[in-house]
């Protein structure tokens, strides 16, 4: 249990007084200012601008100048602030209203499509674009399913996060349940969306191609495919100019074993990768590069695998 902080509750008390504000502005100024804002973080908040730029840098090599890195890497903040904005919105929006600025094109068919099938869909996305609306989007339109999340260690602001979710239609599994519940809603033959881009070192994981160096990735996405027969879809809600989205859609992937399970679960957890630096490479500003997506290594996985060897 996190230790208790008495600046919490009024900084929590601030953010939602923030929220407040911003809601009564017209969501086009709402979206400029949080922009705006997220450009003064990125001059003034070096940490997060160092990091930003370190892992730009990392990813494109000598292929981008560093004028080139910078003129991405100051839009992040910007882009992330206003998926923030979209996100605090949720309580008022409706179906009719986001259609107003998404376009989903033929999404939501292929969705009915396989569902048809009676296994379930999971629907794979990163920390991109607009994330939680993309899944908004679904639960509007009256598809049945759930997204997995990390609990918010302060629970106000977590009660605040899986409220403006289930606002939209969208349940939250949190990742120390996700095994039982991820397997409960594709049973209904409901849809789980997971977000499996960034570096966590505590699950199972292998060392995949990405942007040219080995990444950590989980592998739990595959093996839940692989074990269910549900088929994976990489999807991605991405912004457009006029603050408007756009729905893109991956090849769709259907795992299966064909002699070994290990070299199936490598093959298309690299399939869903591919989809990711994809769409990433396109837009680049819309994606999180202050989370440092290539900090564990091979070394330190090897250095673990030492150590609870020799404590045997």
């Amino acid at each position: 249990m996190a230790k208790h902080k008495p600046y919490r509750y009024p900084l929590y008390l601030l953010t939602r007084l923030g929220a407040f504000l911003l809601l009564m502005l017209p969501r086009a100024f709402a979206l400029a200012l949080a922009n705006g804002i997220g450009y003064l973080g990125y001059v003034f908040v070096a940490r997060q601008r160092e990091k930003i730029l370190k892992n730009l840098q990392f990813a494109y090599g000598e292929t981008k100048s560093f004028k080139e890195i910078k003129e991405i890497g100051c839009r992040v903040m910007g882009h992330m602030l206003q998926t923030a904005v979209d996100f605090l919105r949720f309580a008022r929006l409706s179906r009719e209203k986001a259609a107003q600025f998404v376009e989903v094109g033929e999404a939501y068919a292929l969705c009915k499509d396989i569902l048809q099938e009676g296994k379930g869909l999971i629907i794979m996305t990163a920390h991109m674009g607009n994330w939680e609306l993309l899944a908004g989007m679904f639960g509007l339109q009256g598809f049945q399913g759930a997204v997995v999340g990390r609990r918010i260690y302060y629970e106000p602001y977590n009660q605040w996060i899986v409220g403006l979710r289930a606002s939209v239609g969208v349940q939250t599994i949190y990742s120390h349940e996700a095994v039982r519940k991820i397997r409960d809603h594709l049973r209904r033959n409901e849809i789980v969306g997971i977000l499996p881009d960034q570096d966590i070192d505590n699950i199972k994981g292998i060392f995949v191609d990405f942007f040219g160096k080995p990444a950590y990735t989980p592998m739990a996405p595959v093996k839940f495919a692989l074990a269910t027969g549900t088929p994976i879809l990489p999807a991605f809600l991405v912004r457009l100019k006029g603050n408007r989205y756009r729905l893109l859609l991956g090849q769709l992937i259907r795992p299966k074993i064909d002699g070994d399970r290990e070299a199936a679960i490598r093959k298309y957890t690299e399939a869903w990768m591919a989809s990711f630096e994809e769409v990433i490479r396109q837009y680049p500003d819309q994606w999180g590069w202050m989370h440092d997506r290539w900090k564990t290594t091979p070394e330190m996985i090897d250095s673990k695998k030492r150590e609870a060897v020799s404590s045997l």
